[in-house]
């Protein structure tokens, strides 16, 4: 155990004491591309932790740490820290997960088998309770697992004949890592990173297929793709798929038929598996029939009387499928062969929407296969998803450098809309959703600083952290990581006082849409100073509210570009003093001392005040100015009738005097003459 000054320089600090030694790989506890290292405290010899280290491509759930910190049952694997850190062996920040130690190895390694030698009572005692009671506080805190599979669940360190650990379920995003096995037919096809947000049902699922694969003595699956799995889900439901020949215990039927209906409405809850616990004898609720079509229809060389396993065909060939819906059959083969009213209405609306975009065929493929299965992941191009899926899958693109021209397509064209109506959730869901979709669809209109398809990214996924290219190297999801990560980048040099760009002023309109509102005037206007200063207000605001003392290389940076923000101050004099105060803020990295100074509404008002004065003098001045070069523009009358103008003046006084003379003289008796 390192302490104290003979810890190894490469190890990677992490909080006050606690270090994790990149060299030493803890791989069972891996999550995906999410990779476990060695951890330990300086100060503690007791302190061993696994850390779980995240980068963004990852799309890790930081922002479930406080749900999942609520978890209080020993089941679950104990988070003793979170964060960002300095990850050196990539040159770049990465998220870390820090997880107490311990834990045994893994009911079943990926893809192998069960080694237990557990009775039948112990299986219950030491795997099926606590994961029910798992599920029950993850019900009562809302939160959901997304990465349950036999590899991620663990024997206690008190070996084999303990109550399993469930392992990390943050570091990645929600059903990512999972194999296609352990979802319903509505999300096994689409792409790890599209298969949408957590869900107690999903996980509920994942623990029945877990629970198989730690039952199981073969593998009657082996062989078959994704896709063919999918199909025999679809064709005899998932607990027929899954359980094949296999001799199962009598007990463990109902509670596997519970947990794996493929309708998550109809799927045992918490309250159900509870009941199963306590002896009551359940039954859970039969699959809904397929309506069998009276006559096949051909496509793609392939006879369908299923409309359902058409559906998921047709992206395969989209020409195809146009030509078999202009000639008419497709349309009497739903109407007449399989005479299912719902889904006949459902064809005639998808003809209808198509109608808009009536080129593109990928469109009208993938319209008809929601109305054919509406519970089916969106398939769209190429791509496959679901209509939570969606935002997720774009952050994995842009962290990827993809094209974004693809998903704004998906969008404009209300894709994810249909799909929503299949999934069968409550009306106040699918309007919230809904809004969100009319949300993204009005940015992409608009130009203006933090709109456009960036900011639709935050908006679909609430756990993306800051996606900006300038900030690759770093790990942005809060205001102390954006000044902190700006301060950095000032450091090494090379950077302007225009810091905020369209992903940073995206990611700031999703989280605190106040302070953004604040600045948008300013950050969109076209006179860079005044860019300059939003730029200023933002970055203060950051370092306000993350309480941090003092960015030098920031201010330093601002300092240089505000010789035309003073000019906001109109009096010489003022600019002078409102300089030097910035300049001394600047020294102590006092962003919000130098945008108060520049900001300050009373000097502000003071200047503005003299300027009005100042102003309407210079006018009144100008004014007269103006008049006497009227007067002096015509030489030869100027004179002539200023003369005639000063000798009638005079005239008039003296006859005022005279006649005041004759009358005060009449008055006395005097008289004159």
């Amino acid at each position: 155990m390192a302490s104290g000054s003979n810890i190894d320089p490469s190890h990677i600090k992490f909080g006050k004491s606690v270090y994790i030694n990149p060299k030493i790989r803890l791989p069972q506890f891996d999550n995906g591309d999410s990779l476990a290292y060695q951890a330990y405290d300086s100060q503690n010899k007791e302190g061993k932790f696994i850390a779980i280290i995240a980068g963004v491509e990852n799309i890790p759930r930081w922002n479930a740490v406080a749900a999942y910190a609520g978890l209080a049952d020993t089941s679950f694997m104990r988070l003793v820290g979170s964060g960002v850190v300095n990850w050196s062996l990539e040159n770049k920040q990465k998220y870390v997960f820090m997880y107490s130690g311990g834990l045994g190895k893994c009911l079943v390694e990926e893809g192998g088998f069960s080694e237990h030698h557990w009775r039948h009572p112990d299986i219950v005692e030491y795997f099926i309770q606590p994961m029910a009671r798992m599920f029950k506080e993850m019900s009562d805190k809302n939160f959901a697992h997304g990465s349950i599979c036999p590899s991620n669940i663990y024997y206690s360190g008190g070996g084999a004949n303990s109550p399993v650990i469930l392992g990390d379920g943050l570091s990645a995003c929600a059903g990512s890592t999972q194999d296609a096995l352990f979802f319903p037919p509505s999300k096994a096809l689409a792409h790890p990173m599209g298969r949408g947000i957590a869900s107690l049902e999903d996980d509920i699922y994942a623990f029945g297929v877990s629970l198989v694969l730690f039952l199981r003595k073969g593998n009657h699956l082996n062989g078959l793709s994704n896709e063919d799995i999918v199909r025999r889900k679809i064709d005899i439901g998932s607990y027929a798929t899954l359980i094949g020949q296999e001799r199962f215990p009598a007990s463990f039927l109902d509670l596997l038929r519970g947990v794996l209906h493929d309708c998550s409405s109809s799927r045992w809850g918490v309250d159900e598996f509870f009941s199963w616990l306590d002896g009551t004898r359940l039954s859970p609720e039969p699959l809904t029939k397929k309506k069998k079509a009276n006559r096949s229809i051909d496509f793609c060389g392939k006879k369908y009387l299923y409309a359902e396993f058409l559906a998921l065909d047709l992206h395969k060939n989209p020409n195809e499928l146009s030509s078999i819906i202009e000639n008419g059959s497709l349309g009497k083969w739903v109407e007449r062969s399989v005479d299912d009213t719902p889904m006949t209405e459902r064809y005639i609306k998808a003809l209808e929407r198509s109608l808009a975009d009536s080129d593109n065929k990928d469109y009208l493929a993938a319209q008809i296969a929601i109305a054919l299965n509406p519970s089916l992941p969106l398939h769209y191009k190429g791509k496959c998803f679901t209509y939570d899926g969606l935002g997720s899958m774009m952050a994995k693109t842009i962290c990827d450098g993809g094209d974004m021209g693809y998903y704004k397509s998906v969008l404009n064209l209300s894709l994810p809309d249909q799909a929503l109506a299949g999934a069968g959730l409550p009306q106040n869901e699918v309007l919230a959703n809904l809004k969100q979709f009319d949300t993204c669809r009005s940015v992409l209109r608009m130009n203006n600083m933090g709109y456009g398809i960036e900011r639709c990214v935050y908006i679909l996924c609430d756990s993306a952290p800051c996606l900006s290219p300038k900030l690759e190297q770093y790990f942005i999801n809060s205001d102390s990581s954006v000044i902190m990560a700006f301060e950095d980048m000032c450091k090494r040099g090379g950077q302007i006082a225009l810091m905020i760009d369209q992903h940073l002023a995206a990611f700031y309109y999703v989280a605190y849409p106040n302070i953004m509102g604040s600045i948008a005037y300013d950050l969109n206007s076209p006179e860079k100073d005044s860019k300059i200063a939003a730029n200023l207000r933002f970055m203060a605001g950051l370092q306000k509210r993350a309480r941090i003392n003092s960015v030098p290389a920031i201010a330093r940076v601002f300092l240089e570009s505000l010789s035309g923000v003073y000019k906001a101050f109109n009096n010489k004099e003022m600019q002078k003093v409102i300089k030097s105060g910035v300049e001394e803020a600047a020294k102590d990295g006092d962003l919000p001392a130098m945008a108060a100074l520049l900001d300050d509404k009373t000097s502000l008002a003071r200047d503005k005040k003299a300027f009005q004065i100042a102003s309407a003098e210079y006018r009144m001045l100008e004014d007269e100015y103006n008049q006497y070069n009227i007067k002096l523009a015509n030489k030869k009358t100027y004179g002539v009738v200023s003369g005639h103008d000063a000798a009638a003046v005079v005239s008039w006084l003296a006859a005022t005097i005279i006649t005041v003379i004759v009358i005060l003289a009449f008055i006395s008796g005097n008289r004159i003459f």
